[in-house]
């Protein structure tokens, strides 16, 4: 996977994005999240950064959840049997708390396909993609600059963390759920106070550089679409018309 080309990378995050919101039965979707899970492996990403990933969705998993699961129309309430009151019929639905689930499910394919461009690619190779499928540059370096504020972010969210946690809070780890949500201000403002500051820092290094003075640009990369290249988008074609084509079916 490092030595495809960009564009094919982009076609494979675009086909994998579709599919999220064309498959509608579980089981095509689930075939879609092993999909994203094989292609995670194959870019040479570890289940330790996948978790990592993961871990700051919990909260919307669970809101997304209890909000489909009250709202979501249905016709099999939740029944449960709870000591001393009997059978409880709970204002939920079954078919709420399992779109809930499908839409979790969802955006764990995407959570999982969006690194597939960004990881052990150059940011110089994607904006040299984006611009020969047609992007202006400044789109294009828009594009993959916020891309690349990702990763970026995770790792201020764990020098923030670290840096709580030598002064004795240790709120994040061990609090309730309420003194975690208290605690958050001490996680969100220097976030936001350093995000801040490295946009004033790009915005001057960018006009220092005179971006976006309107002079034809040139590259020192080369893109070359290969046989491998050729295969590898084939196949994920042929892959996305077949998820689609069974879920349609079942």
């Amino acid at each position: 996977m490092e030595r495809l080309d960009p564009r094919v990378r982009i076609a494979v995050v675009i086909l994998m994005s579709v599919l999220c919101f064309l498959l509608r039965h579980p089981a095509t979707i689930a075939a879609a999240f092993v999909v994203a899970l094989l292609l995670w492996r194959a870019v040479g990403l570890g289940w330790e950064e996948l978790l990592a990933g993961i871990k700051p969705l919990r909260v919307v998993f669970v809101l997304v959840i209890a909000a489909q699961a009250f709202f979501f129309p249905g016709d099999t309430p939740v029944r449960v049997d709870l000591p001393g009151l009997g059978l409880v019929t709970l204002p939920m639905t079954v078919e709420g708390i399992g779109f809930g689930l499908l839409l979790c499910l969802r955006v764990l394919v995407l959570a999982c396909t969006v690194p597939i461009l960004t990881s052990r690619t150059s940011i110089d190779r994607i904006v040299l993609a984006l611009t020969r499928l047609g992007l202006s540059y400044r789109t294009a370096y828009t594009v993959t600059t916020a891309l690349n504020q990702i990763p970026v972010l995770r790792a201020d969210i764990a020098t923030i963390s670290a840096a709580q946690r030598l002064r004795g809070s240790l709120a994040f780890e061990r609090g309730h759920f309420l003194t975690k949500i208290r605690a958050y201000p001490a996680l969100v403002v220097p976030l936001v106070m350093t995000s801040m500051r490295r946009a004033t820092l790009m915005s001057v290094a960018m006009q220092s550089r005179a971006f976006g003075s309107g002079a034809a640009r040139t590259s020192i990369h080369s893109l070359s679409f290969r046989r491998l290249d050729a295969l590898v988008l084939c196949v994920s074609i042929i892959l996305f018309g077949v998820l689609v084509g069974v879920d349609r079916i079942v």
